[in-house]
């Protein structure tokens, strides 16, 4: 229901502009809006009651939704006291998990501020009820973990969260940021030997990527011969990520295609491309691991 509500609002605004107040900046590195993935913009006119709550019964139904998602894959094992644990390198995963943590925290953000716009909050109001939503949610996840004697409160992945759900937040107040974005993809292969029998745990095929917005660290007078859907990203996975030996990690540089970046207007098309600013589409990467460098004309 919460992305019921951030669709409809996305719909219901997405004709309104807000350049002027995102186009200015300064020196080489000015960041420019990134149109589309942008919280919805329209005149503020102050908190609507209904559609305020409206919100926060999509946010009550998909806290609900989603604890009954995760109840059997994660926390139907042994139950245990309260406990906390310090897994904060070389432990659970090979940091895959960390990363997980940070990407998940920054879609409930921007989904939950997309709704929160909605209701009438201004941008940074919206982004900063987004970024507690988010946490509050992960939250609940890390206290039932210290509970579960597979797991337990991981002092690490709560950080992370708490990095995932204001990086919007910090986008919008250091402007630089808005240059860098948090993306994933995932190796659509069958599940080998040592890895989790779900997708959210089957870290050996997920990568994670910060990638960078070449165009818009351009001077404004080289940015003509950069296209803008165009950028860079490095990532970081790992293999064998629950084997007890021959666990390696992996780090990627390659170029990073976003079409969301082309000039799209604010039509069906873009609002439907939008989701792919947060993956990293198949592109030319270069692998580097302990055991050797690898090139890929596409890697996903």
């Amino acid at each position: 229901m919460l992305f019921a509500v951030a669709t409809l609002a996305r719909a219901e605004l997405r004709s309104a502009t807000d350049t002027l107040a995102h186009a200015e900046g300064s020196g080489s590195t000015s960041a420019r809006l990134v149109r589309w993935d942008d919280l919805p913009v329209y005149r503020y006119e102050g908190v609507s009651a209904w559609r305020l709550a409206t919100t926060l019964t999509g946010v009550a139904v998909y806290d609900v939704a989603f604890y009954q998602t995760l109840k059997k894959p994660w926390w139907s094992g042994q139950k245990s006291d309260f406990h906390v644990i310090n897994d904060w390198w070389g432990n659970y995963a090979m940091e895959v998990d960390k990363l997980a943590h940070v990407y998940a925290g920054q879609c409930m953000a921007r989904t939950a501020a997309t709704s929160y716009r909605w209701s009438g909050m201004t941008r940074r109001q919206a982004l900063f009820w987004g970024g507690m939503t988010s946490l509050a949610t992960l939250t609940q996840v890390e206290v039932l973990d210290g509970f579960t004697r597979k797991y337990g409160f991981s002092t690490a992945d709560y950080a992370a969260n708490i990095v995932g759900a204001f990086f919007p937040l910090a986008q919008e107040l250091w402007r630089p940021l808005r240059l860098v974005t948090c993306k994933m993809s995932y190796h659509p292969a069958r599940f080998e030997p040592g890895t989790y029998d779900n997708l959210l745990e089957d870290y050996d095929r997920q990568t994670y990527w910060l990638a960078f917005d070449i165009n818009g660290m351009l001077p404004r007078s080289a940015r003509p011969y950069w296209p803008d859907w165009l950028g860079v990203a490095v990532g970081y996975g790992v293999k064998n990520a629950f084997a007890s030996t021959d666990c390696l990690r992996e780090y990627y540089l390659a170029l990073d295609f976003d079409p969301t970046r082309l000039e799209l207007g604010d039509g069906w098309l873009a609002e439907f491309l939008a989701p792919l600013h947060y993956l990293h589409l198949p592109a030319p990467a270069i692998r580097f691991r302990e055991d050797g460098t690898a090139f890929f004309a596409l890697y996903f």
